[in-house]
């Protein structure tokens, strides 16, 4: 797994990579050093990144979580781990241009996806789910989804 510090820089360059008028309105991109589980739904999810209304900078920021990154893509190549920095941004700034425009569609998606997989799993409150492979799949699912709804609104 790469360093905190090389993955700080990927994520930089990714930023930088995503034209201005889709970072507009963001306060800041962070790294978050430690992993972050979802704990309302399925705490034995973990969280890649978060977008908030209003973050650390008093606006809307976004923060990915380099814990769950080395948890999720343990023994993952760097190709791999950019791919995925890169779709966790898209999936973040996609809450952030809905949340501009006044709608939740990707984050009801989100909800409604977690209530499923919970369902499958079997999951109770207060139970852990699966191990980091099912955990892996699960958040990639909505990363490709936050994905192809944000290529809708930019391809018309």
């Amino acid at each position: 797994m790469i360093s905190l510090d090389r993955f700080e820089r990927l994520c930089m360059r990714e930023v930088r990579r995503i034209p201005i008028r889709f970072r507009r309105g963001i306060a800041g991109v962070f790294v978050e050093p430690k992993a972050f589980r979802h704990q309302s739904a399925m705490p034995g999810l973990f969280v890649l990144g978060t977008y908030r209304r209003q973050g650390q900078l008093h606006g809307p920021t976004v923060t990915l979580f380099f814990g769950s990154f080395k948890r999720v893509f343990r023994g993952a190549e760097d190709r791999v781990i950019r791919r995925e920095i890169a779709r966790t941004i898209a999936h973040e700034l996609l809450h952030h241009w809905e949340a501009e425009a006044g709608y939740d569609a990707l984050g009801d998606e989100d909800r409604k996806k977690l209530l499923q997989w919970a369902r499958q799993l079997g999951y109770h409150s207060g139970e852990a789910v699966g191990h980091d492979l099912v955990e892996a799949l699960l958040f990639l699912f909505i990363v490709f989804l936050g994905i192809a709804v944000a290529s809708r609104m930019i391809g018309g």
